[in-house]
């Protein structure tokens, strides 16, 4: 596995890349910023189960995942600045034992609002409280810890679960890379990474570098409500009959997600450069 990983000097890299300033996007949507940044680091797409590179520089031979976040966002056509409040990603992983996310989708979605062709189930769940909804499929949702195990329940009811030593591998060092976001007017042809006129840039200008990772004080986290579990997944249906087909189930990242403030509390180090 670690033969396949890339190898760089994150340190040197990212700080040649903050010098930069504001880089345009290479893809639009969501997932820019990710894309973008993995691109001017030389880290190809993957599904690494372990971690995204392998540095080379001061932090040698250690293995780390690599997440990155929107910070500030200005639009120009709107002239507003604003905070991202959002959750982050810290792993990806759909249930290993009871319901599966196509079960899931089928049992608990609910109809899209703007797409009748498309069924939905989007639902942050904690530990300490239900989920407030218009969707009553959701609002009796919540995670359990018990021991190594995150269930997720139903009305009370045990429907599926996580084993959570299968996901610490890639929580064991992590970097969150934190960027100013900012739309430009722009006239070039490429039309795919337009939104209106105007091409989104990025200042990667802050990195946190998160090392000990402490699996008590993850659990901690779980059970206070600061880490959840989201499901984001839809399917489309069939325009002629309206019939559902779960073997087109698109899932967007089912897994662990925290505010970025709470991630120290589950390391024993942290260092911004």
């Amino acid at each position: 596995m670690n033969q396949q990983i890339p190898k760089i000097d994150f340190v040197k890299k990212i700080k040649e890349i903050k010098k930069k300033k504001f880089v345009p996007a290479l893809r639009i949507d969501n997932t820019g910023i990710g894309f973008t940044l993995e691109t001017m680091l030389g880290i190809r797409e993957n599904n690494y189960t372990k971690g995204d590179f392998i540095d080379t520089g001061i932090y040698n031979g250690i293995l780390f995942e690599l997440k990155s976040q929107r910070y500030k966002k200005h639009d120009p056509r709107t002239k507003k600045t604003k905070k991202n409040s959002h959750l982050i990603s810290l792993v990806t992983q759909a249930p290993h034992w009871g319901l599966t996310n196509s079960e899931l989708l089928k049992k608990y979605g609910y109809q899209d609002e703007k797409n009748r062709n498309r069924k939905n189930l989007y639902a942050t769940i904690s530990a300490n409280k239900f989920i407030k909804s218009k969707y009553k499929s959701l609002t009796k949702m919540k995670i359990r810890r018990e021991k190594d195990r995150l269930h997720l329940t139903v009305d009370n009811k045990k429907v599926a679960y996580v084993d959570l030593n299968r996901i610490f591998g890639k929580l064991k060092n992590l970097l969150v890379v934190r960027a100013d976001s900012q739309y430009k007017k722009c006239s070039c042809k490429n039309s795919k990474l337009h939104d209106k006129g105007y091409h989104e840039h990025f200042y990667f200008n802050t990195t946190c570098i998160f090392t000990g990772f402490r699996k008590r004080k993850f659990y901690q986290s779980i059970d206070n409500g600061e880490v959840k579990y989201d499901l984001r997944m839809h399917k489309p249906m069939n325009k002629l009959t309206g019939n559902e087909n779960y073997d087109t189930n698109h899932d967007h990242g089912t897994g662990f997600r925290v505010k970025f403030e709470n991630i120290s509390k589950f390391y024993d180090s942290v260092k911004t450069i």
